[in-house]
């Protein structure tokens, strides 16, 4: 690679050059901090998953109860035990004093997040040198959805990470280079790792370059020098205490709502998300995997005319038995894909290291033209819209953000003309350019939302009305009645002890009850709940109204908020 303004330092290599040395990791570890962090102690916990986990949680925090998972006093049983064992972890570790705030149950995908770029650096380092696996590692950085993913307090970034370590293991095992103990320690590790965050999904991508090696090669005897039989023995041994635990404490629940509630239904019933075609993660790539997405289709011509080589064979496996079975599945979401992300990653990385020779070489302009135009327009939704939200929302326009949406535009621009004599320059432009967009669109121009984040302003509401409370202000006491409103992150800002009444008048009947209490009712619900009190008594009074977006079920919102009138 060139020595250029954008080419790789001579630094970052290990010497010789066939490694990418301490330096280069570090330098992704820097750039992980530059994609990942901004908003993620700013931005208020999302619904509706999200706010579920953390609020899970914290009450394992609360209660002292790590075995059994629930959301307020009911089960949760949809995912094992392994992100909320994380989670509690780190908020007992780094915020034990205000377990209300999101930002530290969303370190652990932070860290998964991180831990996939470096390890996809080392893959990619492994399989095609150094440079390519930079270039991989920028990449997945970069992209829309590893960014959602990495600053949101769920699942996928740390089932990535464990994806990733048992690839990289593997990829080791398959080039002969795992000796010894410590790549069957690792694999067996992270599979049992991805088993209690995520159930069986992490047998995918694994089974799936197993599978599609031993058809590929006739042969996978290469396996041996993980240890299979030492090291299902050894996962099960991991992952088997807590299943045998939850299963004893839940009477059978958790198996019967995980397995046959949560995961089937996806598979063959859309869990009530209507029937969705084979084809929507394809379609859904060149936005989700921006703004590489237009490396990773370029790259795809070369990467199909290697497909017998052994590292890009090892890689075509990772991506396409997976990438099968998640189209065929009948509820599709964008994340479901993510785990991989980093085989695509790496083809690009390689190919765009190689100078894309299909693409540079073919005479046939008009496709290519088609997939640039479409790229540009992608970024340019992009910018057009994260300008105009603030507007959609507030009625005000951003600044900072209609200067990264140009930006954005501007490295697109620049990245094409790159490309003509250094298509590597053209990823560090464009990183440079995604880098800017994503900090000011997630740290400042999502947060400052207002009427998106409809649990933040209530609660800050509900303070303000019970600090107008001597008494109550006095006891540091108050404590939310919703009917009709009953988002998960609603509890986890408001506090567990939060009232999520059935209906109107279980929230009037609430709301006398203590003085202390505020009542936040839908407009729906709003006549039971006053002719819920008797003529005779005391009437409660309206002190403020919101109105937003229901991000939880994606409609528009009027919330009331009440009180008592005082004795």
């Amino acid at each position: 690679m060139s020595e250029t303004l954008f080419g790789i330092p001579a630094a970052f290599y290990a010497p010789g050059k066939k490694r990418l040395g301490l330096l280069g990791y570090v330098f992704l570890c820097v750039l992980c901090i530059g994609f990942f962090t901004p908003g993620i102690a700013t931005m208020p916990p999302t619904d509706r998953d999200e706010s579920s986990f953390a609020q899970a949680s914290k009450q394992m925090v609360e209660s002292g109860d790590y075995v059994d998972i629930r959301l307020q006093d009911k089960p949760r049983y949809q995912k094992p035990i392994g992100i909320y064992w994380l989670q509690s972890a780190a908020a007992r570790m780094l915020n034990p004093h205000h377990l209300n705030q999101i930002w530290a149950y969303r370190v652990p995908s932070f860290v998964g997040a991180t831990t996939a770029v470096l390890l996809t650096a080392a893959i990619g380092d492994l399989l095609f040198g150094p440079a390519a696996g930079l270039l991989a590692a920028v990449m997945l950085a970069g992209c829309v959805l590893l960014n959602v993913e990495a600053r949101l307090a769920k699942t996928d970034a740390m089932l990535l990470a464990c994806v990733v370590a048992a690839q990289y293991a593997l990829a080791r095992a398959y080039l002969r280079q795992a000796s010894g103990w410590a790549m069957p320690l690792l694999f067996w590790t992270a599979m049992a790792a991805g088993i209690l965050i995520k159930g069986p999904i992490i047998l995918l991508p694994v089974l799936g370059t197993l599978l599609w090696l031993r058809i590929a090669d006739g042969t996978i005897s290469w396996l041996r020098a993980l240890r299979p039989g030492i090291g299902i023995v050894y996962m099960l041994a991991l992952v088997s205490p807590w299943f045998i635990a939850i299963t004893m404490q839940s009477h059978g629940a958790f198996i019967e709502k995980s397995a046959g509630h949560d995961m089937l239904a996806k598979i063959w019933q859309g869990q009530n998300r209507g029937i969705m075609p084979p084809g929507l993660h394809l379609m859904a790539l060149p936005i989700a995997f921006f703004p590489f997405s237009l490396f990773v289709v370029l790259a795809a011509p070369d990467a199909w005319k290697n497909r017998h080589d052994d590292k890009v064979k090892f890689c075509l496996g990772w991506l396409i038995p997976a990438w099968i079975v998640f189209e065929l599945s009948l509820t599709k979401l964008p994340h479901y894909v993510l785990p991989t992300y980093p085989a695509l990653a790496l083809m690009a990385g390689k190919f765009v290291q190689d100078g894309l020779p299909t693409i540079s070489t073919t005479t046939r302009r008009l496709p290519v033209a088609l997939i640039i135009g479409l790229w540009i327009f992608i970024g340019a939704g992009f910018a057009v819209l994260f300008s105009i939200l603030p507007y959609l929302s507030d009625g005000a326009f951003s600044a900072p953000q209609i200067a990264a949406g140009a930006i954005l535009i501007l490295a697109q621009g620049a990245a094409l003309m790159f490309m003509l004599r250094d298509k590597p320059a053209s990823i560090a432009v464009m990183a440079a350019g995604g880098l800017i967009f994503m900090a000011v669109t997630f740290g400042d121009t999502l947060p400052d939302l207002r009427h998106v984040w409809l649990s933040r302003e209530v609660v800050d509401a509900a303070d303000s009305i019970a600090g107008q409370s001597g008494q109550c202000a006095a006891h540091g006491h108050r404590q939310i009645v919703a009917a009709g409103y009953h988002e998960p992150s609603l509890a986890f800002l408001g506090g567990t002890d939060t009232i999520m009444a059935p209906d109107g008048a279980a929230a009037a009947r609430a709301l006398q009850q203590d003085s202390c209490r505020v009542a936040v009712i839908t407009a729906k619900n709003i006549p039971a709940f006053l002719s819920a009190f008797p003529a005779d008594a005391p009437r409660p009074v309206a002190v403020r109204t919101i109105t937003g977006l229901n991000s939880g079920h994606g409609g528009a919102a009027t919330l009331t908020l009440y009180r008592m009138p005082p004795s």
